[in-house]
């Protein structure tokens, strides 16, 4: 794989309401939650960039890009970073799944050239929107979405050229926490007791 050819894109742009604080910035075994995602990241890209309207990670040595849009969906950060990636290929990882392996995104990453969007299903067909391969063609359908007022991804995806990899124990890389995503203070307490 060709890292030349491929942005790396982290989700920190949510609010954090269930969490009551910034939980990119919670701390894991000496590390931020949102270092896991770009340790996760780093290997199979050549730039990582942070979607994010809030400027307080030069700590990463990530340029960080806001959203153009007033709409705080994932899917508006999505489709900021999209427009700016200057790659065809671009790996969408959400900040709250400190635990996601390279493994896996590689494995994305390999099924996906016939694709507009791939992501991983799990756990009796449970999509991950925020863990998959968004290439620029995606752009078109994201716009349109937003347009019309829906933020719904699962249903964005499945209006794309998609590709949903069922990943489940077959897989060598599959742990059994690893699509674990921290939203409360109760999953970050199951985070920590792992």
């Amino acid at each position: 794989m060709n890292t030349k050819l491929i942005t790396g894109i982290v989700l920190a742009g949510g609010r954090s309401r269930r969490m009551g604080t910034d939980k990119s910035m919670m701390m894991l075994n000496g590390k931020s939650m949102i270092e896991y995602s770009i340790d996760a990241l780093k290997p199979l890209c050549n730039k990582v960039v942070i979607s994010s309207n809030n400027f307080i990670y030069d700590f990463t040595g990530c340029e960080v890009w806001p959203d153009e849009l007033p709409d705080q969906a994932p899917m508006v950060g999505i489709y900021s970073c999209l427009k700016r990636s200057k790659t065809d290929i671009n790996i969408i990882l959400s900040c709250d799944m400190p635990l996601m392996s390279t493994s896996v995104l590689e494995f994305l990453l390999s099924n996906s050239s016939n694709h507009e969007i791939t992501v991983p299903i799990h756990k009796d067909g449970f999509i991950e929107p925020l863990c998959g391969i968004y290439k620029q063609s995606s752009m078109k359908v994201l716009k349109d979405f937003i347009d019309d007022d829906n933020f719904r991804l699962n249903e964005c995806i499945r209006a794309a050229s998609h590709h949903l990899i069922s990943i489940g124990s077959e897989f060598p890389f599959l742990s059994e926490n690893m699509f674990l995503n921290i939203n409360t203070p109760d999953d970050f307490n199951d985070l920590i007791s792992i």
